[in-house]
């Protein structure tokens, strides 16, 4: 069984998912930092990421929806938050 890979939202290409999740990966870390919290494995955590996932993103590793949505409901934002460009409102 083969499964099909997620479509991006409408008007979105693949590549710019990607930007805007690891741009807005970026503001979440700088929050968590500025909080204190600079350890990945505490950040992992706090994201609902496996061990060593956040190291490895930032490393250009693929963030997938699943990752994105988790990251999403653990940090209590909206569902598509890392989707969203930086000029796209808040739904």
């Amino acid at each position: 069984m083969t499964t099909a890979r997620p479509r991006p939202p409408q008007g979105l290409l693949p590549d710019a998912v990607q930007l805007n999740r690891r741009g807005n990966l970026r503001q979440l870390l700088q929050q968590l930092q500025g909080d204190g919290i600079e350890s990945f494995p505490l950040i992992d955590r706090l994201l609902g990421l496996e061990g060593g996932s956040t190291e490895v993103i930032q490393r250009g590793a693929y963030i997938t929806d699943a990752m994105a949505r988790e990251i999403e409901w653990s940090m209590n934002l909206p569902e598509g938050w890392l989707d969203r460009g930086p000029r796209e409102p808040e739904i």
